[in-house]
């Protein structure tokens, strides 16, 4: 490498290994940097062209790595005109001047931010109106891409043994017909990638420099902030506000909204700050007559710092303050933290009048979207959570929590396309907030259960569960693992999860029943909700109702069941077989039989029990002993197969290894010691 010729190879590496690692946002910050301060370097355009395709943004992505291969492409032989011709002063007599060679290094891509015509925007933020130069510049299904306004000192692109020409003389008129029609679409690339690396410059410019935009409003912008839903950003607003704010006379209504924002981080990502909102909100200047919403939304703030502290009991009298304060007109924010306890205390209908009334107020608040579609899955009513969450992700598609509950809802209705909506909001704000990596494992592991990968499926609900602070996750994690037969695994989950919300909160009630039917105690099952929302919970209610009732119940509550949860989840529709009146069809036993023998238990079980109704105590033990493990009627499986191998006119011994295996998954368990 020439001396002259910086090496930023280690930087370059750097960027790679954050783009492995799942660290989007930084990774691409880091290369940004780089291909602002070194514009030659095709790696660093190429590194962060991959950035852009793992985000997503094909467009700009195949704009950059076009870029990359054009300044990796050897210098052609022939001269070639510029696209961009330079103008220089005509010499006496109006004849052209000699050629002289431009400077070797190819001057920097990305001008000052006084030098553009057009003002560019952050092509990474949400914008109120996507039909800007900026996006028209990158979109290829839109008009013909044509280089932006050149001001008089731009800088000439031509090669350096280009002969330089006299703009509007004769040489100029020959150079632009003698341009080779292919190479226009390698111009427009480059002019589409000038624009583009100028909206990737100011983009660095808000990130490194907090605070001194021109005309930023730290109330504003937390307010849009707030709204949106998206961690990245509102993380970006934070900074910038607290560097904002940092002056002698700050304004209260700001203080209260930054206050906000870093409550709502704590409870809701897991990112600790109660120092800093205890210092904000003691800023707050004491005027002579009250405010008395914002003397409610501080009780709010105060509420949900110690809701992200799992204490509720602190929670409460603030947020009994915080309503007195607001009298008749509560804030969404205060009646949003009111929900949340009401819901943690197992009362859905008061939580549910609560976001109701929230929603009315802010239908654009992103965390009162979230809570009342989640509010509306554990009522049963997924089509409404969808809908509502659907709207919203029309305008915020960087709302992670509304993403993954649209994605739950979509789960719940049978769609094969809620995954799309886990991707979305997984790809990089779960690598930094540690509460969205939970319940992405969540998700994951949810999906791996769907898929038949029970192994895959209980790895990630235990790793969700040992991560997470959230009530409602670890009781989803505490049902998968339940489901999955691993109940022991489950009660341990559930039980930090009452320390956090009363049992009878609707996620938690539904993981202690699945628990309680895995480990054969059926006596006083009652059903959390009359109409189960999630899969998970679909199957658990027909397994209580078989155990209650047999056949018959089994064929009663099947009616409850939509097709689409069915039609998604492989185990709920094999328990459902033994529902249906007048016996198995010879087609559906031959179905059943092939489930079985590629490994699924849940199948196993159901054949099993078929064979036991017919007194065909060989063939049940047989099916029993494949349903010993990996799903939630293990024990119940383990208890028909020893009673099968008694019931023959010789007995055999049983599997006493299985028998030992399930007994470490399942404690309780009421088999006999092995």
């Amino acid at each position: 490498m020439p001396p002259d010729v910086p090496d930023i190879s280690e930087d370059i590496l750097l960027g790679r290994t954050l783009l492995e690692q799942g660290h989007l946002s930084t990774a691409q910050r880091v290369l940004v940097k780089l291909c602002q301060q070194h514009p030659d370097n095709a790696d660093a355009f190429r590194g962060l062209g991959d950035v852009l395709h793992r985000k997503g943004d094909e467009a700009r992505a195949r704009i950059i790595t076009e870029y990359s291969a054009d300044l990796r492409a050897p210098e052609p032989k022939t001269p070639r005109p510029t696209p961009l011709p330079e103008a220089r002063p005509v010499e006496a007599g109006g004849v052209e001047g000699p050629a002289v060679p431009a400077p070797a290094r190819k001057p920097p891509l990305i001008a000052p931010r006084s030098e553009f015509v057009t003002p560019l925007v952050d092509p990474f933020t949400p914008q109120a109106d996507a039909a800007t130069p900026q996006a028209d510049a990158v979109n290829p299904r839109s008009t013909p891409v044509t280089p932006p306004a050149v001001p008089a000192r731009a800088p000439s692109m031509a090669s350096p043994r280009q002969p330089v020409v006299v703009a509007g003389g004769p040489g100029s008129v020959a150079a632009a017909s003698a341009k080779p029609a292919a190479k226009f679409g390698k111009y427009a690339a480059s002019a589409a990638a000038l624009v583009l690396l100028a909206g990737l410059g100011i983009m660095g410019y808000r990130a490194y420099k907090p605070g001194h935009r021109r005309g930023f409003s730290p109330r504003e912008e937390l307010d849009s902030a707030l709204s949106s839903g998206s961690f990245d950003r509102l993380m970006r607003v934070r900074d910038r506000a607290r560097a904002a704010l940092a002056g002698a006379e700050p304004d209260a209504d700001a203080l209260v909204r930054l206050a906000l924002a870093e409550a709502l981080l704590a409870l809701d990502h897991g990112v600790l700050g109660a120092k800093s909102v205890e210092e904000e909100l003691r800023r707050l200047p004491s005027g002579d007559r009250p405010n008395p919403q914002r003397l409610a939304l501080v009780e709010a703030v105060r509420a949900l710092l110690a809701l992200a502290a799992g204490d509720r009991d602190t929670a409460k009298p603030h947020l009994e303050v915080g309503l007195a304060w607001a009298a008749k007109k509560p804030p969404p924010a205060l009646l949003f933290v009111s929900a949340r306890v009401r819901a943690l205390a197992g009362d859905t209908v008061g939580a549910g009048k609560d976001l109701d009334l929230a929603l009315q107020l802010a239908p654009d608040f992103a965390p009162v979207v979230a809570d009342w579609a989640t509010q509306r899955l554990d009522s049963g009513d997924a089509s409404a959570a969808r809908r509502v969450g659907r709207e919203f992700l029309a305008k915020n598609k960087a709302a992670s929590r509304v993403q993954l509950v649209v994605a739950d809802a979509e789960r719940a209705l049978g769609e094969n396309g809620w995954s799309k909506h886990v991707e979305s909001a997984c790809h990089s704000d779960n690598r930094v907030s540690r509460a969205l990596r939970a319940a992405c494992l969540l998700e994951s592991a949810q999906e791996a259960r769907l898929d038949g990968e029970r192994a895959t499926a209980t790895r990630k609900a235990r790793a969700a569960g040992q991560t997470s602070e959230d009530p409602r996750v670890l009781a989803d994690s505490a049902l998968v693992l339940a489901s999955l037969g691993d109940i022991d695994a489950a009660d341990e989950v559930l039980a930090r999860a009452r320390k956090l919300a009363d049992e009878k909160a609707v996620p938690l009630a539904w993981a202690n029943l699945a628990i309680r039917l895995g480990r054969g105690q059926a006596d006083g099952a009652v059903l959390p909700a009359e109409r189960p929302a999630q899969p998970e919970r679909h199957l658990v209610a027909l397994r209580a109702a078989y155990l209650k009732g047999g056949g018959a119940a089994l064929a009663a509550a099947i009616k409850n069941v939509p097709a689409g949860p069915s039609e998604i989840d492989a185990d709920l529709r094999t328990f459902m077989e033994l529902g249906h009146e007048g016996g198995v069809s010879a087609n559906d036993l031959a179905t059943l039989d092939r489930r079985a023998e590629r490994g699924s238990p849940v199948a196993a079980f159901v054949l099993g029990l078929l064979a036991a109704r017919e007194n065909d105590h060989k063939q049940a033990a047989k099916w029993l002993e494949k349903a010993l493990a990996g799903h939630g009627d293990a024990c119940r499986a383990a208890l028909l197969y020893l009673s099968a191998l008694q019931a023959q006119e010789r007995p055999a011994s049983p599997n006493r290894a299985l028998l030992r295996a399930l007994h470490t998954r399942n404690a309780q368990c009421p088999i006999p010691e092995m």
